[in-house]
């Protein structure tokens, strides 16, 4: 059997997007560089232009017994935050979120993977909310 993933849209408008992410181990082993927000399958805007990139501006997280790294998609993926310690919360929104995904390494795409360390055992999961403002 394999693990249990899923991605749900919670809120989108032009503006921004909410998505929330959860993974739990059945018998697959970790995660590694797993697309979570492909930026071109998200809305257009009122103009009919596509969504090109995000800037992640709150990210909330409960993980059980093992850690997320969240990646920026380029030629090498890039670290944007790696979520550890349980369950947090961290506010970006003060200066306008973090760098926008286009931002981070060589030929960035915008989109953002997921990476997972530790998972191994019934019961490691986590549950992510991420809150996004869209670049066009």
């Amino acid at each position: 059997m394999a693990d249990i993933t899923t991605s749900t849209t919670i809120n989108q408008s032009d503006r921004e997007v909410v998505m929330a992410f959860q993974y739990q181990y059945v018998d697959g082993g970790n995660e590694d560089a797993v697309t979570k927000v492909d930026v071109s399958a998200l809305a257009k805007n009122v103009s009919g232009t596509s969504c090109s990139a995000v800037r992640i501006v709150e990210v909330w997280w409960v993980l059980e017994a093992m850690t997320v790294i969240v990646e920026s998609d380029a030629t090498v993926d890039v670290t944007m935050m790696h979520l550890s310690d349980n369950w947090g919360y961290q506010d970006f929104s003060k200066f306008g979120g973090l760098p926008s995904t286009t931002s981070y390494g060589a030929s960035p795409n915008g989109d953002i993977l997921f990476t997972t360390t530790g998972a191994g055992a019934v019961g490691d999961a986590y549950q992510i909310v991420l809150r996004m403002i869209k670049q066009y």
